[in-house]
């Protein structure tokens, strides 16, 4: 008589049909902008890149449904996406609105292959700006208040870094040290967070648990590994096709979880970890190879981004250790570690599937 599997059997056989059947989760969400935004006496300039896949869901630009936007098809919703912009980028200057002009249209590439949807923003006055100067750039929160815009802002022939959120506004005023520290802590904390492939690729490594000397050293090797290369790629001293490193990744998620449903012992994982980990490492420096840094900002950018990773990376080591050990090495403790493992395999697999194809 053919066996039926039990409940985690049962369990873990329909999560990974779901997972294989249901729409493609994403793994590092297209959920950042880019802007360069010029400060100049009479206009503030911005020239705005978002993910055209992101906007095309709002706004239905693919017209024919072919699962591509095309120029032609852009230009047709010209009314409604200016429209749209006003709503979501504005410029005050002592409280009154600047009026907005929209450059042309144009599509694009970012550095991970993603297609961009491109525009230059003009809000121009008469008259020398006054002061108090705001600026929002908020596009694309309608998705989630989670999506960020990272602006350089160009003022007085000065330039900084500034991470736009839902209901977050910049404001030309002196901005001191603390404010910079603060702004790529949150970065590289928020960049883990909603990066599911790191977090995928931690939580599998975690699962087979092996006592807290084993715990320290793959974290210790993962984080002086990413370390590493996310230096030397902000720095440019080495460099690699964002589709191969987006690949490397998915790939490592699922390798680690094959490792478990193999039943290998974790003696070795801290030299599992160290190697992927100079991949992660490049997809790490993807947000700060994208905000044109500059020199005199890169040191101090790179250490914070860098802290800030590593903030977000022990939040979710001190969320999972602890679930691990209420659950101890009896039988739910091992139907555990098997279904979270075949879930992340499959959710493994289906990125290097989409990322490698």
């Amino acid at each position: 008589m053919r066996r039926v599997p039990g409940p985690p059997g049962a369990i873990a056989w329909t999560a990974l049909l779901l997972l294989l059947l249901g729409p493609p989760a994403p793994a590092h969400p297209l959920k950042v902008g880019l802007a360069t935004i010029s400060v100049e006496p009479t206009q503030v300039l911005v020239e705005l890149s978002v993910n055209l896949l992101e906007l095309d869901l709002l706004l239905g630009l693919d017209r024919n449904l072919d699962a591509r936007v095309e120029s032609e098809e852009i230009e047709s919703r010209r009314p409604g996406l200016i429209a749209y912009l006003a709503e979501r980028v504005k410029v005050t200057a002592g409280g009154a609105p600047l009026p907005l002009q929209a450059g042309p249209f144009r599509t694009g590439r970012a550095s991970d292959g993603r297609s961009t949807f491109e525009v230059l923003l003009t809000f121009g006055a008469a008259r020398a700006l006054d002061r108090p100067l705001t600026i929002q750039c908020e596009p694309l929160t309608d998705l989630g208040a989670d999506h960020q815009t990272i602006a350089t802002i160009s003022r007085e022939g000065r330039r900084e870094q500034f991470v736009f959120h839902k209901g977050v506004v910049y404001r030309v005023e002196d901005r001191g040290a603390v404010a910079h520290v603060i702004q790529f802590l949150g970065l590289g904390v928020r960049h883990i967070l909603v990066g599911y492939d790191h977090i995928a690729f931690l939580v599998g490594l975690l699962l087979l648990g092996g006592g807290w000397w084993n715990l320290l050293t793959i974290v210790t090797s993962f984080t002086l590994a990413h370390s590493v290369t996310l230096s030397l790629a902000v720095l440019d001293l080495v460099t690699l096709p964002g589709r191969l490193v987006e690949a490397g990744i998915a790939f490592s998620v699922a390798y680690v979880a094959l490792e478990n449903l193999l039943g290998r012992q974790p003696r070795r994982r801290w030299l599992v970890s160290f190697l992927f980990g100079f991949v992660h490492g490049f997809g790490f420096a993807g947000v700060l190879r994208d905000m044109t840094l500059p020199r005199s900002a890169l040191a101090s950018s790179l250490l914070f981004f860098n802290l800030g990773v590593e903030v977000g990376q022990l939040l979710v080591v001190a969320i999972t250790l602890p679930l691990l050990w209420v659950l101890g090495r009896g039988a739910l403790h091992r139907a555990v570690v098997r279904l979270a493992s075949l879930a992340i395999l499959a959710v493994g697999v289906l990125w290097l599937y989409q990322r490698a194809f």
